[in-house]
């Protein structure tokens, strides 16, 4: 299936919300929230049903059979690193379109039960993604911790709020669970980066493909939406 987005241009409001009609259903990754559903909210406010399904394989599933009307997901991490999970379901179900791209700055923390001691600490819970992310971190503060992937960010925060001995990586947001407080923050090895995330849609109509910052401001003069505090991003 190819993918395909125009040039940037600007036909979004100065708050960067997309007009959403009424009972529009979208679609995210992640029971827990996260950037999908961070983003979601911002780009349609309080116009739109919000779902959450367990991954990104089943927010697409749901919008090519047309559960929801739209699916925020990931896109690409910081250096234009392509979410493999995203591309490979795209190829799978056809007759879904890319309508805009979004920019948001990431930041991740290390999550655990409160009074955690370091000295305790024998594992760390995340996906395979984070982990490369923080990997210059975990080298120097953690290098004997043993690091265990996981399919979902809820499994790790499971985990890690069941196990005085386990942590794990997530942003920082998700440390608002009772059994979780945030031990150490910004510990990826690229402070700033910016990754992007892609409005889906199950319809073949031009496509618009705006990329703006979720904390976009507006340059009057042009329409156009410009990142908050970042350049070009390089998922």
């Amino acid at each position: 299936m190819k993918v395909t987005a125009s040039e940037v241009h600007g036909d979004i409001s100065p708050q960067g919300v997309i007009p959403a009609p009424d009972g529009l259903r979208v679609g995210y990754p992640g029971h827990l929230g996260g950037y999908s559903r961070e983003c979601a909210l911002k780009l349609y406010a309080n116009d739109a049903q919000l779902k959450a399904y367990a991954g990104i394989d089943e927010v697409i599933r749901a919008l090519a059979e047309g559960e929801i009307d739209t699916a925020v997901v990931p896109w690409s991490r910081g250096h234009q690193r392509p979410v493999r999970t995203t591309h490979q379901a795209l190829a799978f179900w056809t007759g879904i379109c890319v309508e805009r791209r979004v920019f948001r700055a990431i930041s991740l923390s290390l999550l655990g039960p409160p009074g955690a001691s370091p000295s305790a600490v024998r594992r760390i819970v995340a996906r395979e993604a984070l982990f490369e992310e923080c990997d210059v971190w975990l080298q120097q503060n953690l290098p004997e911790v043993e690091r265990v992937e996981c399919l979902h960010m809820a499994d790790a925060l499971d985990m890690a709020e069941s196990r005085s001995d386990t942590l794990a990586i997530a942003p920082p947001s998700l440390a608002r669970r009772p059994g979780l407080v945030c031990l150490a923050q910004r510990i990826e090895d690229d402070p700033g980066r910016v990754a992007q995330f892609a409005v889906l849609r199950r319809d073949h109509a031009r496509v618009r493909g705006q990329c703006f910052s979720c904390d976009a401001t507006v340059d009057e003069g042009q329409g156009n939406a410009v990142l908050s505090g970042a350049s070009e991003p390089a998922g």
